[in-house]
């Protein structure tokens, strides 16, 4: 029987892995995506936003950035999917059984920020989700025996949680959790060394954080506090309904419920499911829960993203799992099936729903704004059209070469980090072009880094500037005082089912006044 559901997990991985490859290939990259393909152009200690390990993971499946396509982009975090689903069914497998590893794995699957959006979609937490979890495994490794536990276990843990950090800083709490939950719970482990020698190692591997940030004035940690801070605006209820809101669909409402239910249960029951370990449940409960109640109440002060709660939800798919496990042996077998096949379904018509909304939605989905600012707020905009505009302005750029109204080396200028990742990504980079920021460290972010990489535009010189209608910005506004001349050349539409959903004002900057574009670092 465990040979069974071993297979079963098998097939689920490949089958859902196969359906993530058709789905990266069906849609363009997205506005985060495009702009984290800066972080393997230039390879650094750490980015502006975020560590370094994303931007080598893409390096890595790209090979080196010698076959880079959507599908490459992606195929890191297609690849991790199917390696932390196996992760968490091993992780329920040691605490149960198997059968409870096969319904991890299954609610794993279903969860749209771990299966999809992390899943596919290249961000800091499809390689940080790997280490998190292996992190948790560590930690339950380490809790069935506190006092005599193999030394490794502590320094795997720390690697883990070092390696996370390393993809995304939040992986901190892992330590807060762990440490918490010892001081209350388990004291023991207070007299192990080899605790202290995790910790060590989590702090060698985030010292490149830190030395560049000692580099750059700590601007990561200046960024992130503005977008943290409490102490500029008032109780804003309608960010937290948007967080509220979006945790639940990003984690799956169907399986939202069942965590409800689950966690109804252990309250009930004070905190045991049946046979299995109290301590277990404890530990689950504080790497998962403080993430959580963060990300909730700082969005009743600023704007916060649903997803940055996701891998605190891991240890509530972990105590889902092994509370239904049990409910199979009171005769809730089909009633259980029923349920897993259901969220099954559910994330996949999710997944086919979203493929045909961004390539066949006749119109635009949200944001109906007209004129120049058409498209704004469709955020199916991001991923589709930015091929075929690509397309278009090489055949507008290429005549303006031949009439000697532009260079061949006019490179294209940007004003902000979106939309400029799409134009670096899907025109400048297979056009052969440079791409400058021009603007704010706020706003262009990386492109300062890259600007050094590049030729700025010389006194005298001639630029491109593309202003996409769903974000548009007036370039006379942006740039009028840089250029003799600022002249709108063409306007080119998308159209999505005989609808025009976006459109493209390319103009060309005549003349710089200055230099444009130089490098900031």
């Amino acid at each position: 029987m465990e040979h069974n559901y071993r297979v079963k997990l098998r097939w689920l991985i490949f089958v859902a892995t196969v359906l993530r490859c058709i789905f990266a290939l069906l849609i363009e990259l997205g506005t985060d995506e495009t702009y984290y393909y800066t972080y393997a152009l230039q390879l650094d200690w750490n980015h502006f936003e975020h560590p370094p390990l994303l931007g080598l993971l893409v390096r890595f499946f790209t090979l080196n950035l010698n076959w880079v396509n959507d599908f490459s982009m992606r195929l890191g975090p297609i690849f991790l999917a199917s390696v932390n689903t196996w992760l968490i069914a091993k992780i329920a497998t040691s605490l149960i059984n198997a059968r409870a590893g096969l319904i991890a794995a299954i609610i794993f699957t279903t969860s749209i920020f771990a299966s999809i959006i992390s899943g596919i979609l290249i961000l800091p937490d499809s390689i940080a989700n790997t280490f998190w979890l292996a992190a948790l495994y560590f930690m339950l490794q380490i809790l069935k025996d506190p006092t005599s536990a193999n030394t490794n276990y502590f320094l795997l843990l720390g690697l883990s949680i070092g390696l996370a950090c390393l993809s995304k800083v939040h992986a901190v709490f892992l330590w807060f959790g762990f440490l918490a939950y010892i001081v209350f719970h388990q004291r023991v482990l207070l007299r192990r060394k080899a605790l202290y020698l995790g910790l060590a190692i989590s702090l060698i591997c985030i010292l490149p954080i830190l030395y560049w940030n000692y580099q750059h004035d700590f601007i990561t940690w200046k960024f992130h506090s503005e977008r943290v801070s409490i102490l500029e605006s008032g109780l804003r209820l309608d960010f937290f309904f948007q967080t509220f809101f979006g945790q639940i669909f990003y984690n799956n409402p169907l399986l939202v419920y069942l965590y409800a239910v689950m966690l109804l249960q252990l309250y009930k029951h004070r905190g045991q499911i049946t046979s299995l370990s109290r301590h277990v449940v404890l530990l689950l409960l504080y790497c998962g829960l403080p993430i959580i109640l963060m990300t909730s109440g700082l969005s009743l002060f600023r704007q916060t993203l649903p997803h940055w709660s996701g891998p605190g939800f891991f240890s509530l798919m972990l105590l889902t799992a092994l509370w239904m496990e049990k409910r199979l042996e009171l005769n809730s077998i089909p009633r259980c099936r029923k349920i897993l096949n259901t969220l099954l379904s559910f994330t996949l018509g999710i997944m086919i729903l979203a493929v045909l909304l961004i390539r066949y939605y006749p119109g635009n989905l949200t944001g109906r704004s007209e004129g120049i600012k058409l498209g704004r707020e469709d955020v199916t905009l991001d991923m589709w059209g930015w091929k075929d505009f690509q397309v278009q302005f090489a055949s507008i750029r290429q005549q303006a070469i031949e009439r000697g109204e532009m260079s061949a080396d006019a490179p294209i200028v940007v004003h902000n980090w979106f939309p400029g990742g799409h134009l670096l990504y899907y025109v400048a980079r297979p056009l052969g072009m440079e791409l400058l920021a021009e603007g704010e460290l706020q706003d262009i972010h990386k492109f300062a880094w890259l600007n050094g990489m590049q030729k700025p535009v010389a006194v005298g010189g001639d630029a491109y500037f593309i202003a996409p209608s769903n974000v548009y910005e007036a370039p006379k506004a942006l740039y009028g005082e840089l250029f003799r001349e600022v002249r709108l050349c063409k306007v080119l539409e998308q159209k999505r089912g005989n609808q025009v959903v976006r459109q493209w004002y390319v103009y060309e900057l005549k003349g710089a006044k200055k230099v444009v574009g130089r490098g900031w670092f």
